[in-house]
């Protein structure tokens, strides 16, 4: 599987190519790539939009497209986890599920005035207007609301992970001079990356929950489970990357099927097929 982020930041893994948000630039980069599955992974809808053209162009037949919605350094972790080796196309919605769900960010702001999601209370609004205050932020995870807090000198991005991918703005929010602020050094710095965040100085950084690694193994160990796409037949877990067509359930019959003894009372499951893909 060959993994391409459209819109990727500068610093992220070198195992997943990055391009621009112009059809031409992801058309030239697939073509150039050996034949084999490529995932085009995205963040943010002028970046999908273009990875659902480039599939139209070229067909569904090798191009997948994995949408997240997450922070540019967790979206950072995500990529690395995607080129861990020997890993299919058909796995990548799961291990991008399952690295998300290990992944902390925390965000440092200078101001929230302009924050929507999530929402600041009017006395944090309020606030933002004041010298030297600064916030912090947690997005959440998937359907779960983030927080937003006063910054009173910890910033809450947990130690232990073995990745560590952090972005900041040219000028600090709030003096590190000491090197407190993070856990520990970086292991990945993003340059030039687009923050999300309309404050004017601001500071991202994600963190792992154990081993990349271990968040892959798990996410592969429930294969098993994975149903199939309709249109391609591929595995695929929750949607297919191809297709975008929600997996396959197998259904327990609930009629006994003909010529069977009559004793058995309608309704109660006789067999139970399983999908071999």
């Amino acid at each position: 599987m060959q993994v391409i982020a459209i819109g990727g930041p500068v610093g992220a893994h070198p195992g997943a190519r990055r391009v621009g948000r112009t059809l031409g630039e992801v058309v030239d980069a697939v073509a150039a790539l050996r034949a084999d599955d490529v995932v085009l992974t995205t963040r943010d809808e002028p970046a999908r939009r273009v990875a659902r053209s480039t599939r139209l162009v070229l067909g569904p037949e090798r191009i997948g497209v994995l949408h997240v919605d997450a922070p540019m350094t967790a979206w950072a972790v995500l990529l690395a986890g995607l080129c861990s080796p020997g890993l299919t196309a058909s796995a990548a919605r799961a291990v991008a599920d399952e690295v998300l769900s290990r992944t902390t960010t925390r965000v440092l702001l200078s101001s929230v005035a302009s924050l929507h999601r999530p929402t600041p209370t009017f006395r944090q609004h309020a606030g933002s207007y004041l010298p030297r205050t600064a916030f912090v932020v947690d997005p959440g995870r998937g359907s779960t609301r983030g927080t937003v807090r006063r910054f009173r000198g910890s910033l809450g991005v947990p130690d232990g992970g073995d990745l560590l991918v952090v972005a900041r703005s040219p000028r600090p929010v709030v003096p590190d001079d000491d090197g407190t602020l993070l856990p520990r050094s970086p292991d990945a710095e993003l340059v030039a990356a687009e923050p999300g965040w309309t404050a004017t100085r601001w500071l991202e950084a994600s963190t792992v929950e154990g081993s990349l690694g271990a968040a892959v193994a798990t996410a592969l160990s429930r294969s098993y489970l994975w149903g199939a796409c309709d249109a391609c037949g591929r595995a695929v877990a929750g949607a297919c990357v191809f297709c975008d067509i929600a997996e396959r359930r197998v259904r327990a019959r609930t009629e006994p099927p003909a010529g069977t003894d009559a004793d058995t009372p309608t309704g109660t499951p006789t067999e139970t097929q399983g999908v071999i893909s």
